[in-house]
């Protein structure tokens, strides 16, 4: 049995004069590109058992492109589609591409099309080109903290999953092969600021870790992200530190750095068997006491509400921290799609994949939502393994999940006080949760129950 590795990567960057996307308060096309896109492969194997972990610089991986990319994986390589994880970095600078997403309120963007169907076809080929290039490998991890870098947009007393885990991969002849960095950190310091494509923090935090180490692939994995922030930002925050580049580019350097550190200080060692196993869940909609014909009346009502028209750029002053109660409509109108989606399918189960991928003493296991950090947290501290990621974002958008305790916080306001966003927009990832109370849990369970599985077979 020989432990084998191979990376690949893909530019994925959109067509210039296409809308940027993920920002109220604005109306652009993009006009230039500061870094590129990238989509990235990682692909794993024993000699018996083989799995592909993808990563892309998106906001969001629909169920329709992952499923997909995983199609045409399987198709060019014969691993198995329960062996593929498709992972967006949640970068908010990036295409929104929900189709087939899980959440409702989120409309498709007709102009990004033909670009999704490109993207698959990348992804694909990175995986592709990754397996191509499986060599002998050894493999180590270690888990720090990075504090500073992020604090709870929700509350902002609350303690954040700080942790930073790295996972090196070396050629088993010598040198660098892929260093994978995982964090809990929302990607919006750019915000609207600018009409550039660009990859949002992880562009410099790739570049630092690949300029320190020459020859790495430096693959980021987004963590359980729901309610973080970068630095000190808190929803309703009128004195938060503006967006733009220069904050981005101390948020990527700073966990970069960071990363460089942990990196050397790992000594990768060679076999380890892979393992990959996929679960599905059916989990239970969210039940809301607010009525349809309330709900539709609201719509309207809101409809009617006259915004000043959005420049191309934020002006300066928004913050995403407050552009939901400087320009409501887009914020309320969302919200009451979604409660109004969460009773046309009251009996549809929200199908929610989850994808666990172990190498030696090393796991990944993977969720569609925003899950809040603490949940994700508890899935790494019952892991039977030595180093988890817990990580988010993947193979769906599943839209926010937060804890029990959080739900019960906002369970009987009514639907007109509950959308006013400068009452409760400290409530976002709450207020729209698309599941219902006690599912964080099952998630959290079934999760665990997987790894543990793979750690039986590892």
């Amino acid at each position: 049995m020989t432990f084998r590795a191979g990376v690949a990567h893909a530019d994925i960057t959109p067509p210039l004069g296409l809308p940027l996307g993920c920002w109220a308060a604005r109306d652009a096309l993009a006009q230039g590109v500061k870094e590129p896109l990238i989509g990235q492969a990682l692909v794993l194997s024993d000699g018996e058992h083989e799995a592909a972990i993808v990563v892309c610089d998106l906001v969001f991986v629909g169920a329709d492109l992952a499923a997909t990319v995983r199609e045409r994986v399987h198709a060019l390589t014969g691993i198995p589609e329960n062996a593929i994880s498709v992972h967006a970095s949640h970068n908010h600078s990036a295409p929104s591409l929900v189709r087939g997403a899980t959440i409702g309120g989120l409309p498709d963007v007709a102009a990004f099309e033909r670009y999704a169907e490109f993207v698959g076809d990348a992804l694909a080929g990175a995986a592709y080109a990754a397996w191509r290039k499986l060599e002998p490998a050894a493999v180590g991890a270690k888990v720090t903290s990075a504090p500073g870098l992020s604090g709870n947009r929700v509350d902002r007393t609350r303690s954040v999953d700080d942790s930073l885990t790295v996972i090196r991969i070396d050629r088993a002849a010598g040198g660098p092969l892929a260093a994978l960095v995982s964090m809990a950190v929302h990607p919006i310091s750019v915000g609207g600021t600018t009409i550039l494509w660009d990859a949002e923090y992880i562009g410099p935090l790739r570049d630092s870790v690949e300029t320190a180490i020459p020859g790495v692939e430096c693959i980021f994995i987004q963590g359980c992200a729901g309610d973080i922030a970068p630095f000190d930002w808190w929803f309703g925050d009128r004195e938060a530190e503006p967006h733009g580049y220069e904050l981005r580019d101390r948020l990527g350097r700073g966990i970069g750095e960071q990363a460089v550190a942990s990196y050397a200080a790992i000594e990768p060692v060679p076999g380890g068997r892979v393992a990959a196993e996929t679960v599905w869940l059916e989990l239970d909609r969210r039940r809301h006491s607010y009525a349809a014909d309330e709900i539709r009346a609201l719509l309207a009502e809101n409809g009617e509400v006259e915004e000043e028209p959005w420049p191309e750029v934020w002006a300066p002053g928004v913050h995403t921290m407050t552009s939901a109660q400087d320009f409501p409509r887009t914020y309320v109108n969302g919200a009451l799609r979604m409660y109004l989606d969460m009773l046309e399918r009251a009996d549809v189960p929200a199908r929610a994949q989850v994808v666990g991928i172990a190498a030696g003493d090393v796991a990944i296991v993977t969720n569609p939502f925003e899950l809040f950090n603490a949940a994700g947290l508890r899935i790494k501290e019952r892991s039977p393994f030595a180093t988890t990621v817990a990580a988010a974002y993947a193979n769906d958008y599943a839209g926010y999940l937060p804890e029990d305790s959080d739900l019960d916080l906002v369970d009987t306001v009514p639907l007109r006080e509950i959308v006013d966003q400068d009452t409760y927009r400290w409530a976002y990832g709450i207020t729209n949760s698309n599941v219902n109370r006690g599912e964080v849990n099952r998630l959290v369970d079934e999760s665990v129950a997987l790894l543990e599985r793979l750690a039986a077979r590892v």
